[in-house]
């Protein structure tokens, strides 16, 4: 048998699945041909024997690409992290703004055609903006007897690209009917002004 020939008899001859001629043909050949015969060991010799085996020093050396490999990822963690807590405290600063205190605070109001007007200057040097929420009242049989504006007026740090200034004017339309109430809140850091109907109460 030539060479190619047998080794295409090889896998079926590994299994038991040629015939007893084809067996004494291949066995002859492989007694005789190193090439063919090394073929045979190498297909049939068992998984992971032929595999390299690491001495002590190549096991310390992975163990070590592991350990940086894990603080890169830390590292790249933590970084992202602080990314992260940096972008939020300049949204806060710039964005969102702090409460302010009434101390820092100019504050002027009047009536004004029947609606109150309230002027706020800051004076500590940063830059006023204002959250607010709103909400009708309703009396007992749920039928709508005013109506709330809550103001948080805030600082934050100038912005040369948005200018939002340090001053503002917020107002109201007052109710001369006693059925019906224009609440208007200012909520400062330290304290809460109240007007009602364009009266300050508190």
């Amino acid at each position: 048998m030539k060479c190619d020939m047998v080794r295409d008899l090889l896998p079926s001859y590994a299994e038991q699945l040629t015939s007893a001629y084809s067996n004494d043909e291949i066995e002859k050949h492989l007694s005789s041909c190193m090439e063919c015969r090394q073929y045979y060991q190498q297909m049939t010799e068992p998984i992971g024997s032929s595999l390299p085996i690491l001495d002590a020093e190549e096991v310390e050396k992975l163990d070590y690409l592991k350990k940086v490999r894990k603080k890169n990822k830390q590292t790249l963690f933590l970084s992202i992290f602080a990314v992260l807590v940096l972008v939020m405290a300049v949204i806060g600063l710039f964005a969102i703004g702090l409460p302010v205190s009434s101390k820092d605070v100019k504050i002027s109001y009047q009536n004004v055609n029947d609606r109150l007007e309230v002027h706020l200057t800051l004076e500590n040097g940063k830059d006023l903006i204002f959250s607010n929420k709103s909400k009708f009242i309703y009396d007992e049989d749920h039928n709508v007897v005013g109506y709330e504006t809550r103001y948080t007026p805030k600082g934050v740090f100038h912005n040369p690209f948005d200018d939002v200034g340090k001053e503002m004017m917020l107002g109201m339309q007052n109710h001369s009917s006693s059925d019906y109430k224009s609440i208007f809140i200012l909520e400062f850091k330290d304290k809460t002004m109240t007007f009602v109907d364009g009266i300050l109460v508190k």
